[in-house]
């Protein structure tokens, strides 16, 4: 039997009271921590409780991939002929791939969860997630191929300053290179640390210094475009083929409507067709690049305000 037990987000007094008993009275069963270097990890050490982590497991592979499947063979391997207390940071169906590589294997498991790090999270970084939220992996450098800027977005094991330079590349594809973006360093803690950087500063703002127990949170960007063609249009069709020609098409009409419109005002009408054209690049530019373009609707918007400010 596996016991895939939560330790909560930080220090040990945030462990839940049977997560606690639970520790304490299985005197018979192995207890493995995936990592020494948390907090909560004092409460077994306070009570003298003997236990093994997988860090070695960190410095055997290239990969946090490679190392998570180790880890699971290992636990599985040991609780063949042993009960296993697993022990785990935050909650253990959060962001946590051992967890969901354990679930998949023959032996019986048992999730019994702490505090998510996401608790805190909110309360640190003052968002309501109802507000549409996402949740990234800095170490899964594939899950940032698709970000939606007007989310509020968290981003979990930054731990130093090389994750934190990956991450600030692929977020400037959506944000500007000065994005204020905000770091949280064990988050619900007596010793929590909340500063801001821009988005090109990360790196150094990050440093060099190793810690488990931060995360990044981005703010929605108002002003951002999202990269989904879902975001923009109205009525959807999930069967629909889009092609580049009737893209192009589409575009040409639109063009041809603003022409008759501003029909009164030619450098309005010439100022409309240079914006339009480089607008039809771009777009072709996304559809071939990943079968998703930018709809014009704040575009127009924008021309629209000129317009009137003009």
């Amino acid at each position: 039997m596996i016991y895939i037990v939560g330790l909560g987000p930080n220090d040990s007094y945030n462990i839940k009271e049977n997560i606690k008993t639970l520790i304490l009275e299985n005197k018979n069963a192995k207890i493995i921590a995936r990592i020494d270097e948390h907090p909560a990890m004092d409460f077994l050490r306070d009570n003298n409780i003997s236990f093994e982590t997988c860090d070695r497991f960190y410095l055997e592979n290239d990969n946090f991939e490679d190392t998570y499947k180790q880890i699971a063979k290992y636990i599985v391997d040991v609780a063949k002929s042993n009960d296993v207390l697993y022990l785990l940071p935050g909650h253990p169906m959060v962001a946590e791939l051992t967890t969901q590589l354990l679930i998949k294997s023959d032996i019986e498991v048992d999730v019994i969860g702490g505090e998510s790090f996401l608790d805190v999270c909110f309360n640190a970084f003052r968002f309501d997630p109802v507000e549409s939220f996402t949740l990234l992996d800095a170490t899964d450098i594939k899950s940032f191929s698709n970000i939606n800027p007007y989310h509020h977005i968290i981003i979990t094991q930054c731990y130093d300053d090389l994750t934190a330079a990956n991450i600030s590349t692929e977020l400037m594809n959506y944000y500007p290179y000065d994005y204020e973006v905000k770091i949280v360093e064990q988050a619900g803690s007596e010793n929590e640390k909340l500063y801001t950087s821009a988005l090109n500063e990360l790196s150094a703002t990050v440093g060099e210094k190793v810690n488990n127990l931060r995360a990044v949170y981005i703010p929605p960007f108002k002003e951002g475009q999202s990269f989904n063609i879902r975001d923009y249009t109205l009525e959807f069709d999930e069967n629909a083929n889009i092609t580049e020609m009737q893209l192009i098409e589409k575009l040409e009409n639109i063009i041809k409507k603003l022409r008759e419109n501003s029909e009164s005002t030619s450098d309005l009408s010439q100022k409309n067709t240079e914006l339009l054209a480089k607008l039809i690049n771009t777009a072709l530019d996304f559809t071939i690049a990943g079968d998703s373009y930018y709809e014009f609707s704040d575009i127009l918007d924008t021309m629209k305000k000129d317009r009137e400010d003009g």
